[in-house]
């Protein structure tokens, strides 16, 4: 729907809540620069790391809870792309208002459901901190029992603004803005309902004070980031700067609050995880990158990775001269705003490769880990100019990693039979891939999506990479970096929902290999042959390596089949598979999107409530 109709939903939301809270929480400068409110003990954990402390070793150290914990409340964070606002994913964040509203009203029915139960969600609007709580009945805070509250933990949805206006300057810069606004967010969200906490407790006598601290003094609460574009990139820039654990001190309580963060969903959405150089849709030479990248800003030469190639980036200049000056002189000027906090990012802002390091740097990669499940939806079959496919679900031609198929659009569910001989961590994995799957309860994969498949998590072992690396190898080590992870891809076809029509593609033009479709129905269809069985059969040279019920593909047979399409369309599968919603216009060309959208939420959200 337009942002029109948006504002209008919102509003009867909130005529028909029984509770709406408001806060303030960040200040806006004149240059329209974020400016984080709060003691200078409030952000002392991001400023730490601009005196050269990293989060690595909170990473490292990091561990799932032992035993099962009662988050005091889910947060998910939504980070819009390049030029985009905090509109820009208002579709999906009203998607997860009703699949929480279905949820909380099948609990309120009385009907047995094996979700946790959810009562309320509270989203964050452009409008300050406003809140709206979806259940219909309420009872007043001050009739309740805490411990009764606390049972009931909420999911926040928040739209991130802290880089609205501000996409030209970078990853780094983008990310720190993130960092920041994440854990301030939280951390004014946990102060007002500690705050509220004390304000019940008053009045009770001394031992139940005495209890009640030693359940205020220390909370968890999980947090997940669903990333578009660029933002997956600001995304995984700032995790490995939000602190794990967030001291903060409330109003008439000693000692402070401990909360203890643990990362739980990170999901991205048509991100150049890779970068963009050898990426683009239409092949270009690295010469046209560097002019592209430089013209960006210093976005663009994060993307295109031009900090590690400042040789070609001169002799552009020196070959077209005076109009890269110019182009270069606009980057500097806007980015004059944020250069007094240059010194926060060292050295490596200007000389090192962002996008490289992201991909094979420990410092990037523990957090990442960290996650209990790492989800990629990337377009296929050419239908995203901006980041295609091999990018967004970082897939290389020369890699061998092995994705297994979950489910994918003509078959609902692969069923391993074999199953019973794993061990219980690889049956737990498997039993969340099926309630990944899972649409609208019946267990169908939609026709949108072509298939979901995933890498296995690996041992930890840090990525090598050599100056001397070709472009290629060196894509080659970020791939198998990032898949080393274990992540969920979800291959999307949004052909049918591009406001242009296409073309049937001329047969000179097209590919001998086969698409993804055929590849996976090929396979599914081939017969399962055990290894001596194989040996008999064919002389002992040839050996099937699935797992009985399993099918395979290699990252290069993505890669590659990924690509295939028998139909030209115009590629505006970026926008519409989200359904950019950052103005009206926007909204309604990318209106096709949202069912794609509806099935995120509804993945994410069971996700998120399986958290222990």
């Amino acid at each position: 729907m337009g942002n029109a109709n948006s504002r209008a939903e919102g509003s009867s939301l909130e005529e028909g809540t029984a509770s709406i809270i408001t806060s303030s929480r960040k200040a806006i400068n004149d240059n329209g620069s974020q400016m984080i409110c709060g003691t200078s003990s409030d952000i002392a954990d991001i400023e730490r790391i601009s005196e050269g402390i990293t989060n690595l070793e909170m990473a490292k150290a990091y561990t799932p809870p032992t035993s099962p914990v009662k988050p005091l409340v889910h947060y998910i964070f939504l980070v819009h792309g390049w030029l985009g606002n905090d509109l820009e994913m208002s579709y999906l964040a009203e998607s997860f208002q009703r699949s929480i509203a279905r949820r909380s009203d099948v609990a309120n029915s009385g009907i047995a459901d094996e979700e946790p139960d959810v009562k309320r969600l509270r989203r964050s609007n452009s409008e300050g901190q406003q809140r709206v709580d979806l259940q219909n009945i309420v009872p007043k805070a001050e009739d309740m029992e805490m411990e009764k509250i606390d049972k009931k933990p909420e999911i926040i949805v928040h739209s991130v603004k802290c880089n609205v206006g501000k996409t030209h300057d970078g990853i780094r810069k983008g990310g720190w803005r993130l960092a920041n606004e994440i854990t301030e967010f939280i951390r004014t969200d946990v102060r007002k309902r500690c705050s509220s906490y004390n304000t019940l407790q008053q009045g009770k006598n001394d031992s139940e004070d005495e209890a009640a601290n030693e359940t205020i003094n220390s909370k968890h609460a999980t947090f997940s980031l669903v990333g578009n574009s660029l933002g997956g990139l600001y995304s995984r820039y700032a995790i490995s700067l939000i602190p794990y654990q967030v001291q903060i001190s409330v109003q008439n309580s000693s000692p402070s609050t401990q909360i203890n963060l643990h990362p739980n969903i990170f999901c991205t959405t048509a991100t150049p995880h890779l970068g963009v150089s050898r990426h683009t849709y239409l092949p270009i030479p690295r010469f046209a990158e560097s002019i592209i990248g430089t013209g960006l800003g210093e976005t663009g030469r994060d993307l295109f990775r031009l900090n590690s190639d400042t040789n070609l980036v001169g002799a552009v200049g020196g070959a077209v001269g005076g109009g890269i000056r110019r182009l270069r002189s606009f980057r500097r000027n806007a980015v004059d705003e944020n250069n007094n906090n240059s010194e926060k990012y060292g050295s490596e802002c200007e000389q090192e490769c962002i996008i490289r390091n992201m991909c094979l740097d420990e410092r990037y990669l523990y957090p990442l880990r960290n996650f209990r499940q790492r989800v990629a939806y990337a377009n296929a079959y050419g239908t995203d100019f901006q980041v295609p496919t091999q990018t967004a679900a970082f897939l290389c031609e020369d890699s061998d990693v092995c994705h297994t198929l979950i489910t994918h659009r003509d078959r609902k569910e692969i069923h391993i039979e074999s199953e019973k001989s794993r061990n219980n961590g690889e049956q737990n994995e498997l039993e969340n891939d099926r309630s990944f799957i899972e649409d609208s309860g019946n267990g169908e994969c939609p026709s949108f999506v072509v298939a979901i498949l995933r890498t296995d998590q690996q041992p930890w072992s840090s990525p090598s990479s050599s100056g001397s690396d070709s472009p290629s190898s060196e894509l080659l080590k970020m791939s198998q970096a990032l898949d080393a992870l274990g992540w969920k891809k979800v291959f999307i076809d949004v052909r049918n929902r591009i406001p242009v029509p296409g073309i049937t593609m001329p047969a000179w033009l097209r590919s001998s290999w086969r698409c993804l479709d055929d590849l996976i129905k090929d396979l599914t269809h081939r017969p399962y042959r055990s290894e001596d069985q194989n040996i008999g059969e064919n002389g002992g040279t040839s050996m099937d390596t699935r797992n009985e019920g399993e099918c395979v593909l290699t990252s290069k047979d993505l890669a590659r089949s990924t690509t295939i399409a028998e139909t030209l369309h115009f590629p505006l599968g970026h926008t519409v598979m989200v359904a950019n919603s950052k103005s009206e216009t926007y909204s309604k060309l990318n209106s096709q999107g949202r069912p794609v959208m509806d099935k995120l939420s509804e993945d994410m959200i069971r996700e998120v409530l399986m958290f222990e």
